[in-house]
């Protein structure tokens, strides 16, 4: 289960989307999917970008899936057909976060004489059956935008799962405007609070799970790698082990802040984390005391 409070129109901006109009226009149906849950929460419109918005409905689906499984269980599809066939007729922009166990992530070096899209897609998928194995030769391949010279963020997803996602809304006419992995949900959060804060771009960026941390590096506007690490009910001790062992392989590191979200509901304080500094990265929206109370007690 994704240990996240849902934060839209920041962990998701309008400007991402593919339906850009929709999420301006329509309110937002979130789709939350996990090897153990499928999650499903509905926002009111968005009036004015960055404004408040209201949670709706919020409904926990649990699911039988397994930590090691690549692609989300069988009874995911048909309990989505499920939630969706409620829903069909209406307008709303959808937005799916997907697990970032069906996500393999990557930071790779700038290479000036690769320049033709044929040449990076090679260079991209190489690097990604270096790290992982011939297991994502078919993985989709995506890059984030980078600025020349500097490392390219790489990510993977399984062959097929954002075409049956497509497929199975396509039955009730919706069209996803965002599928992102959730460690960017993240991401999102902490870009936001290091502008409003006036922070450099720069520090541990964290995403829990029931079982696993995504943990990436952030340095001068510039990712140096990212991390996925399969973690147990002792996950804070973990998490402060893994930055441990990087403040040694890495000492110019050893200063940057730790960006995780809803740190003190999750028992991480900065004494417990120390000697690394600790940013409490909360939502700017409130979604009521109900979901608070609920989400305190998913954390504990």
């Amino acid at each position: 289960m994704l240990q996240h409070y849902p934060d839209p129109g920041i962990d998701c901006h309008f400007a991402d989307s593919r339906r850009w109009w929709q999420a301006l226009s329509a309110p937002e149906l979130r789709i939350v999917v996990t090897c153990d849950a499928l999650e499903v929460l509905t926002f009111e419109r968005q009036w004015l970008p960055g404004g408040p918005r209201a949670l709706l409905s919020h409904q926990h689906y649990p699911l039988a899936g397994r930590p090691q499984d690549t692609l989300p269980p069988e009874e995911t599809w048909q309990s989505l057909r499920d939630i969706l066939a409620a829903l069909k007729g209406q307008r709303w922009h959808v937005v799916v976060v997907l697990s970032d166990q069906y996500t393999r992530w990557l930071v790779l070096p700038w290479q000036s004489e690769i320049r033709s899209a044929a040449e990076k897609q090679a260079y991209y998928s190489h690097g990604l059956q270096q790290a992982f194995g011939l297991e994502v030769q078919d993985w989709q391949v995506q890059a984030q935008a980078s600025s020349y010279g500097k490392n390219t963020l790489v990510n993977a997803v399984p062959p097929g799962l954002t075409e049956q996602l497509h497929a199975v809304f396509a039955e009730v006419r919706f069209t996803p405007g965002v599928i992102a992995p959730a460690w960017m949900l993240s991401v999102n959060q902490a870009l936001h609070t290091m502008r409003q804060q006036k922070l450099p771009q720069q520090g541990w960026i964290i995403s829990r799970e029931s079982g696993s941390l995504t943990i990436g590096c952030l340095v001068d506007g510039e990712w140096q790698q990212i991390r996925y690490l399969p973690v147990d009910a002792q996950w804070r001790e973990s998490l402060s082990q893994c930055l441990m062992r990087e403040q040694v392989m890495h000492p110019d590191w050893v200063d940057l802040p730790v960006f995780l979200p809803q740190a003190q509901l999750s028992g991480v304080t900065t004494n417990s984390l120390s000697p690394f500094a600790l940013i409490d990265v909360q939502p700017g929206h409130w979604l009521g005391e109900a979901f608070h109370q609920q989400l305190r007690r998913r954390l504990a």
